[in-house]
């Protein structure tokens, strides 16, 4: 285990606070996290360190980017992701994205229901897929998910399975 891993559960902690308190991820911490993830990959793999750091951080940003484009994800979002991709790096960082994206998907299921909007967010998409005419569609926005708390569930899953 990378020793830069210990930091994780804390940078997570920090950002879900962050999320669930203010609806932002400061950007002293993803910023730092992604710092810290490509600086000790450098100091404990040299030149392949800093390309599986740099990768994991590209791919988990890119894939985070066009959701944050479109404001399915905030920018913090996809700067935590970015973060945790520099700091697992390749390839550890395609089973991160999937948990979280499988985490997110959860936690989004469980707010519809606990906010009563499951069945009509359900209807919904079944309105957009058979594609019925917006104006008919009556769609309303569903309750925002933190989704810093789905990036610390599917990277602490992918983590602890991978090392224990």
């Amino acid at each position: 285990m990378p020793i830069v891993w210990i930091a994780l559960p804390f940078i997570l902690a920090f950002a879900c606070y962050g999320e669930i308190r203010e609806r932002r991820i400061p950007n002293w911490l993803t910023l730092g996290a992604i710092a810290l993830g490509v600086g000790a990959a450098v100091i404990e793999g040299g030149v392949e360190g800093l390309k599986d750091s740099a990768l994991g951080l590209a791919i988990a940003g890119g894939l985070f980017l066009p959701f944050c484009l479109l404001g399915v994800v905030g920018g913090g979002d996809m700067k935590l992701m970015a973060a945790v991709g520099a700091i697992v790096g390749w390839p550890m960082v395609l089973r991160v994205v999937c948990n979280t994206c499988i985490a997110g998907g959860v936690i989004a299921v469980a707010i519809m229901a606990w906010n009563g909007v499951l069945l009509t967010t359900l209807a919904n998409v079944f309105k957009i897929m058979v594609g019925m005419p917006r104006k008919q569609q009556g769609l309303r926005n569903p309750p925002m998910v933190p989704y810093a708390l789905a990036i610390t569930a599917g990277t602490l899953v992918a983590v602890f399975v991978q090392e224990f």
